[in-house]
Protein backbone atom coordinates (compact mmCIF):
# COMPACT_ATOMS: atom_id res chain seq x y z
CA UNK A 1 0.00 0.00 0.00
CA UNK A 2 1.29 3.46 -0.91
CA UNK A 3 1.42 6.42 1.37
CA UNK A 4 -0.44 9.62 0.54
CA UNK A 5 2.87 11.32 -0.13
CA UNK A 6 3.80 8.69 -2.74
CA UNK A 7 0.39 8.88 -4.38
CA UNK A 8 0.54 12.71 -4.60
CA UNK A 9 3.99 12.46 -6.22
CA UNK A 10 2.62 10.00 -8.81
CA UNK A 11 -0.31 12.30 -9.55
CA UNK A 12 2.04 15.29 -10.01
CA UNK A 13 4.28 13.30 -12.34
CA UNK A 14 1.31 12.14 -14.39
CA UNK A 15 0.07 15.75 -14.69
CA UNK A 16 3.51 16.94 -15.80
CA UNK A 17 3.69 14.17 -18.43
CA UNK A 18 0.24 15.09 -19.79
CA UNK A 19 1.19 18.78 -19.84
CA UNK A 20 4.44 18.02 -21.72
CA UNK A 21 2.61 15.79 -24.20
CA UNK A 22 -0.01 18.47 -24.82
CA UNK A 23 2.65 21.15 -25.33
CA UNK A 24 4.40 19.09 -28.01
CA UNK A 25 3.51 20.23 -31.54
CA UNK A 26 1.31 17.96 -33.61
CA UNK A 27 3.53 16.08 -36.01
CA UNK A 28 2.56 15.04 -39.48
CA UNK A 29 3.33 11.46 -40.34
CA UNK A 30 6.68 11.62 -42.13
CA UNK A 31 5.64 8.95 -44.60
CA UNK A 32 2.74 11.02 -45.88
CA UNK A 33 3.31 14.34 -47.63
CA UNK A 34 0.62 16.93 -48.26
CA UNK A 35 -0.91 16.45 -51.72
CA UNK A 36 -0.85 19.26 -54.29
CA UNK A 37 -3.72 21.70 -53.84
CA UNK A 38 -3.94 21.14 -50.09
CA UNK A 39 -3.87 23.99 -47.58
CA UNK A 40 -2.12 23.73 -44.17
CA UNK A 41 -4.18 23.87 -40.96
CA UNK A 42 -3.56 26.64 -38.43
CA UNK A 43 -4.68 24.85 -35.29
CA UNK A 44 -4.67 27.97 -33.11
CA UNK A 45 -7.27 29.66 -35.36
CA UNK A 46 -9.87 26.91 -34.97
CA UNK A 47 -12.94 27.35 -32.78
CA UNK A 48 -12.62 25.54 -29.44
CA UNK A 49 -14.19 22.12 -29.39
CA UNK A 50 -14.74 19.69 -26.55
CA UNK A 51 -13.92 16.30 -27.92
CA UNK A 52 -11.70 13.38 -27.08
CA UNK A 53 -10.21 13.35 -30.56
CA UNK A 54 -9.19 15.79 -33.25
CA UNK A 55 -10.97 15.92 -36.60
CA UNK A 56 -9.25 14.18 -39.50
CA UNK A 57 -7.96 17.37 -41.12
CA UNK A 58 -6.28 18.45 -37.86
CA UNK A 59 -4.59 15.05 -37.39
CA UNK A 60 -3.54 15.09 -41.04
CA UNK A 61 -2.28 18.69 -40.87
CA UNK A 62 -3.92 20.01 -44.03
CA UNK A 63 -7.26 20.56 -45.75
CA UNK A 64 -8.09 18.56 -48.88
CA UNK A 65 -10.87 19.05 -51.42
CA UNK A 66 -13.94 17.02 -50.41
CA UNK A 67 -16.64 15.73 -52.72
CA UNK A 68 -20.24 15.90 -51.49
CA UNK A 69 -23.75 15.55 -52.86
CA UNK A 70 -26.07 18.53 -52.39
CA UNK A 71 -28.80 17.72 -49.88
CA UNK A 72 -31.49 19.60 -51.84
CA UNK A 73 -30.78 19.17 -55.56
CA UNK A 74 -28.53 16.09 -55.54
CA UNK A 75 -25.75 17.69 -57.59
CA UNK A 76 -22.17 16.50 -57.07
CA UNK A 77 -20.10 19.36 -55.63
CA UNK A 78 -16.57 19.95 -54.31
CA UNK A 79 -15.85 21.70 -51.01
CA UNK A 80 -12.40 23.09 -51.75
CA UNK A 81 -9.53 23.24 -49.27
CA UNK A 82 -9.57 27.05 -49.40
CA UNK A 83 -13.29 27.14 -48.60
CA UNK A 84 -12.73 24.75 -45.67
CA UNK A 85 -9.91 26.93 -44.29
CA UNK A 86 -12.16 29.99 -44.55
CA UNK A 87 -15.05 28.19 -42.81
CA UNK A 88 -13.09 26.61 -39.97
CA UNK A 89 -10.50 29.31 -39.27
CA UNK A 90 -11.97 32.67 -40.36
CA UNK A 91 -15.64 32.03 -39.56
CA UNK A 92 -14.87 29.81 -36.55
CA UNK A 93 -17.24 27.10 -37.84
CA UNK A 94 -17.67 23.89 -35.87
CA UNK A 95 -14.82 21.52 -36.72
CA UNK A 96 -17.10 18.52 -37.18
CA UNK A 97 -19.44 20.29 -39.64
CA UNK A 98 -19.21 19.78 -43.41
CA UNK A 99 -20.82 21.26 -46.51
CA UNK A 100 -24.18 19.71 -47.44
CA UNK A 101 -25.68 22.23 -49.90
CA UNK A 102 -24.37 23.77 -53.13
CA UNK A 103 -24.10 27.54 -53.46
CA UNK A 104 -27.41 27.96 -55.31
CA UNK A 105 -29.34 25.85 -52.79
CA UNK A 106 -27.80 27.74 -49.86
CA UNK A 107 -28.99 31.02 -51.39
CA UNK A 108 -32.47 29.57 -52.02
CA UNK A 109 -32.64 28.37 -48.40
CA UNK A 110 -31.69 31.85 -47.14
CA UNK A 111 -34.40 33.38 -49.34
CA UNK A 112 -37.00 30.90 -48.02
CA UNK A 113 -35.93 31.62 -44.43
CA UNK A 114 -35.96 35.40 -45.01
CA UNK A 115 -32.25 35.78 -44.28
CA UNK A 116 -31.04 36.69 -47.78
CA UNK A 117 -28.89 39.79 -48.18
CA UNK A 118 -29.76 41.91 -51.21
CA UNK A 119 -27.00 42.39 -53.77
CA UNK A 120 -25.29 45.80 -53.96
CA UNK A 121 -27.17 46.80 -57.15
CA UNK A 122 -30.52 45.74 -55.71
CA UNK A 123 -29.82 47.65 -52.50
CA UNK A 124 -29.13 50.89 -54.42
CA UNK A 125 -32.34 50.41 -56.45
CA UNK A 126 -34.36 49.80 -53.29
CA UNK A 127 -32.93 52.92 -51.63
CA UNK A 128 -33.74 55.07 -54.71
CA UNK A 129 -37.28 53.75 -54.67
CA UNK A 130 -37.65 54.72 -51.01
CA UNK A 131 -36.30 58.25 -51.48
CA UNK A 132 -38.61 59.20 -54.36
Amino acid sequence: MKSNKQRRREIRQAREQRKAKKAMPVRQPSSQAAPPGSVPVNRSSLAPYNSYGDPLFVRRGWYEDQQFTCHDCGAEQTWTAIQQKWWYEDCQGQVYSTAIRCRACRLNKRIRDGRAQPAAGQLATQQKGIET
